[in-house]
């Protein structure tokens, strides 16, 4: 099913959702237009969206176009959810005092299901999905005293295009900069807009003197739809170095830090996704000493499986954009294995950035973020 396809049954669906409790958020005396008004409307949209999508993508001020329908359509889920959620308490008072809610008590929860529905509405869209967090964690490397101070800051799922420009990709690079990590490393889905791609990978370029130890990439699943072979010339002609299933020595002597990098693999495939990753895993740790530190760059988290198996000290991912809806801090849907946050396991760590940016845009309970990872013996 192309996306496409699959987006407008998505809106389908939440729009038929919001009409059928649409008695409990709009008011007995409008109803009847309001309602008439909300088909009206989400059909308009959903032919537009199958008609012109991704055609409408080049269109100068698309991203503000897609960013009100993609807030239109969270307001209807706020709405539905709220709404179902008055519904059955309405239900449940009226069985159990065996009198009907009065209609003034009525109209009074008609005006509050708007109220925290527009608020999450345009809190997501408009504020948590732009702000990005500078999250530091603590990397115990006792056992490798010559670690001790080490910093290392890692950026993922920036999605370069409509929702993240190439000047905040210079402002959030500055940022990360100032904070004078000794090593950027990236897990993927960066340059995702052929437009902007050639620019964007000239000023990461021009950043990486500000990092002693070096910049490196890995690559996404969104590198790999937008052209790879071409990022990979762009990127052959710059500093940033690209590991694609090998390593790379950082310090050398007793416990050496080696750095290992792996192509992006869908967990889809199953058993054949499985043997994939494990064979990308042995040619990246092929010529890496037992005894050094080893941190593993991928993109999708279900990396993190094959490094436990394998005792990789730490192991960086991205790809879930932290599920971008969540609840404290619990992704609402819960699509990978490894959703956000750290995992450990034995003396392996894995980590799956939210990432700082996403094709979708809005998050909400799931804000954006940069990773600082500061070693301490």
């Amino acid at each position: 099913m192309s996306f496409t396809i699959m987006m407008a049954l998505v809106m389908a669906v939440i729009a038929c959702s919001s009409i059928l409790l649409a008695k409990e958020y709009i008011s007995a005396n409008v109803y009847k237009s309001a309602r008439k008004k909300l088909i009206i409307i989400n059909l308009v949209v959903i032919v537009g969206f199958a008609v012109l999508y991704p055609k409408i993508l080049d269109f100068e001020y698309a991203s503000i176009l897609i960013k009100l329908v993609v807030m239109w359509y969270v307001l209807q889920v706020f709405l539905s959810i709220i709404a179902l959620l008055v519904k059955i308490f309405r239900l449940i008072y009226e069985k159990t005092s065996g009198t009907k809610v009065d209609e003034s008590r009525r109209r009074f929860l008609h005006g509050v299901i708007w109220v925290p529905a527009i608020s999450a509405t345009l809190y997501g869209g408009l504020y948590e999905s732009r702000n990005i967090e500078f999250v530091e964690q603590d990397i115990d490397c006792s056992a490798f005293p010559k670690l001790n101070g080490l910093k290392i800051a890692h950026l993922t799922d920036v999605h370069l295009g409509n929702f993240f420009s190439v000047r905040q990709f210079y402002e959030i690079l500055n940022e990360i900069a100032h904070k004078a990590p000794d090593m950027l490393v990236i897990t993927g889905d960066i340059f995702d807009s052929g437009k902007i791609n050639d620019e964007a990978i000239k000023i990461l370029n021009a950043f990486t003197p500000y990092f002693p130890f070096g910049v490196y990439f890995c690559w996404g699943n969104h590198e790999h739809i937008r052209g790879i072979k071409h990022l990979q010339e762009a990127l052959s002609k710059t500093n940033i170095k690209v590991l694609n299933n090998q390593s790379i020595k950082i310090l050398s002597g007793d416990k050496p830090l080696y750095l290992l990098g792996v192509d992006y693999v869908d967990e889809r495939g199953g058993q054949e996704s499985a043997n994939m990753r494990e064979q990308y895993l042995q040619k990246a740790l092929k010529d890496v000493p037992e005894d050094a530190y080893k941190i593993l760059l991928a993109h999708h988290s279900i990396f993190i499986d094959e490094a436990f198996k394998h005792n990789i000290n730490l192991t960086l991912t991205g790809h879930t954009h932290g599920g971008q809806f969540a609840f404290l801090g619990i992704p609402i849907i819960p699509m990978f294995k490894y959703m956000r946050g750290r995992f450990e396991q034995n003396n392996s760590i894995g980590y799956v950035s939210n990432g700082a940016g996403s094709w979708f845009p809005y998050r909400i309970g799931c804000p954006p973020e940069v990773t600082f990872f500061n070693f301490k013996a």
